[in-house]
């Protein structure tokens, strides 16, 4: 399971650097006005990384979640387990 979610972090991080790459284009003079087909293209595929990102964001949620319930340990706080 945390090979899984090492390979989901490592997923979200990349997409979440291309659609803040998308972002960034206008810094390099990328405008819908130079060049309104590629900008147009890019953001088509802003939005599908970001359809990716939301569903990699549940699916290691999911898994951290679980992760966590593994690692709780129950105990009731009114039973006084030491003796006295």
């Amino acid at each position: 399971m945390d090979n899984k979610l090492t390979r989901l972090r490592r997923r979200y991080s990349g997409l979440s650097r291309v659609t803040t790459a998308i972002n960034d284009l206008y810094i390099y003079g990328v405008y819908p006005g130079n060049f309104p087909n590629l900008v147009e293209e890019l953001e088509e595929a802003k939005d599908l990384c970001k359809q990716v990102i939301a569903e990699t964001k549940e699916e290691i949620e999911k898994l951290e979640g679980k992760e966590m319930e593994a690692e709780l340990e129950y105990s009731d706080p009114l039973v006084n387990t030491r003796d006295v």
